[in-house]
């Protein structure tokens, strides 16, 4: 019986360190390149129970999906699987018009593959990889779809009352069209590292299905259904200026299959980002431009695969673009793994950052943060000019110092990532 106890155990912590160490779960794989995989279900749908159309809703039968769940209230149970039902139905369809209509080079499954395994690599050393190639790209729109439902789900779980979220942040996401406010005119979101277009997809899905409940509200006062006033408008940067075709063709189908909803929903592809360089050099001047109007920046796993480059400039951009963004701007950076969120947090000790909160969600893989809303330091934050931490997050934080030491003694001891075998292949 000892055996068998000892060998559950061993599995059980093989288990563990595969998760902690390489940002992925075994099944990972699989999903993106194997059984699960979008492209595989598309290419060979004889062989599922299930194929990408099954979830796939006309813009008309998702406007009255959203009609009929935006009657229950905000943070019941049945708000909550009422949300998840519409983004999975909005989202699927979105991909699958996507990848049947949109798409300005066809889908290489097999670089894709390759490009998923490079982005491993990439976030182990710290060193970006290659996008040049184009049906990877379009590889990667289709097949990545749970980054648009991540962040979307961000949004969504404010009204969940089982998470907790920094306080003065939450405040300033709340009074956005994001959550279905009006109040504050056009709201504009900026996504670092953006392409192919998946933040747009998140606001936009997340915004669209509050409109609907702004839309509820002003029935109940007024007696009739009026069209929701909110505005969102988002500007993709990326490094690689390939995306741009992609980044249009996401925009073309995420407001072709949300076109009955009635927020003013727009989208442009504002060209290169280098987020190792100053937010000043030249490579950045269209993101530059933003720092004034930009409410909300995001910026989705572009950290670990950029950590050296990053160090070695002491993290300049994000030096910068704390410093020169504008009172109560909100931030989202999210990461596969939150080894590196401990050298942000110092970073935010800098006085000139002004930053008035910062928390994590989902276990630390989004950092959240919010810009004080006035030059005056909030009686919250220490003389030091700490940003506000709640003593949960200041826990996590103590266990991304560990982290982060772990992956560093792994990777000096000479781990590398193996390339995943081919079923069928010789030795």
């Amino acid at each position: 019986m000892a055996k068998p106890l000892l060998l559950s155990l061993a599995l059980t912590t093989l288990q563990l360190h595969v998760f902690v160490t390489n940002g992925f779960s075994a099944s990972t794989i699989q999903k993106r390149s194997g059984r699960n995989s979008f492209l595989q279900k598309h290419e060979q749908p004889h062989s599922y129970k299930r194929t990408p159309k099954h979830n796939i809703l006309s813009p008309d039968e998702l406007h009255n999906l959203a009609i009929s769940l935006s009657k229950r209230k905000p943070g019941s149970n049945g708000f909550n699987r009422g949300w998840i039902q519409y983004r999975t139905a909005a989202l699927d369809s979105i991909r699958y018009n996507l990848y049947t209509n949109g798409l300005p080079h066809p889908a290489e499954k097999a670089n894709f593959e390759q490009l998923f395994f490079n982005l491993g690599v990439a976030a182990d050393r710290g060193e970006m990889p290659s996008f040049e190639d184009a049906g990877a790209r379009s590889g990667y729109a289709v097949e990545f779809f749970c980054r648009a439902k991540n962040l979307a789900d961000l949004f969504a779980d404010t009204f969940n009352s089982h998470y907790e979220f920094p306080e003065y942040w939450l405040e300033g996401l709340r009074g956005s069209p994001i959550l279905g406010s009006s109040d504050g005119g056009a709201y504009s979101v900026v996504s670092l590292g953006g392409g192919p277009g998946f933040d747009y997809v998140s606001s936009a899905v997340a915004t669209s299905f509050c409109s609907y409940m702004e839309s509820l509200r002003d029935q109940e006062e007024t007696g009739s259904l009026s069209s929701s006033s909110l505005k969102l408008h988002a500007t993709i940067l990326d490094y690689e200026e390939g995306w741009g075709d992609l980044v249009h063709a996401m925009v073309h189908s995420t407001q072709t299959i949300l076109e009955r909803s009635t927020p003013t929903l727009s989208c442009d592809w504002g060209g290169k980002c280098d987020i190792t360089q100053s937010i000043f050099h030249p490579s950045n001047a269209a993101c530059s431009l933003l720092l004034d109007s930009t409410n909300l920046w995001v910026c989705q796993y572009c950290v670990a695969e950029n950590a050296q480059k990053l160090q070695e400039s002491n993290f300049i951009f994000f030096r910068e673009l704390f410093q020169h963004a504008q009172p109560g701007t909100l931030f989202v950076l999210s990461e596969v793994h939150p080894r590196l969120w401990p050298e942000f947090y110092e970073l935010l000790q800098d006085e000139n950052c002004n930053m008035e909160e910062v928390g994590f969600n989902k276990r630390g893989r989004q950092m959240l943060l919010r810009k004080s809303s006035s030059d005056v330091i909030t009686t919250s934050q220490s003389t030091k000019n700490s940003p506000a931490l709640s003593e949960k997050d200041r826990k996590l934080l103590e266990k991304f110092i560990e982290l982060r030491k772990f992956h560093e003694r792994k990777i000096d001891a000479g781990w590398q990532r193996q390339e995943p075998k081919i079923r069928g292949a010789k030795n």
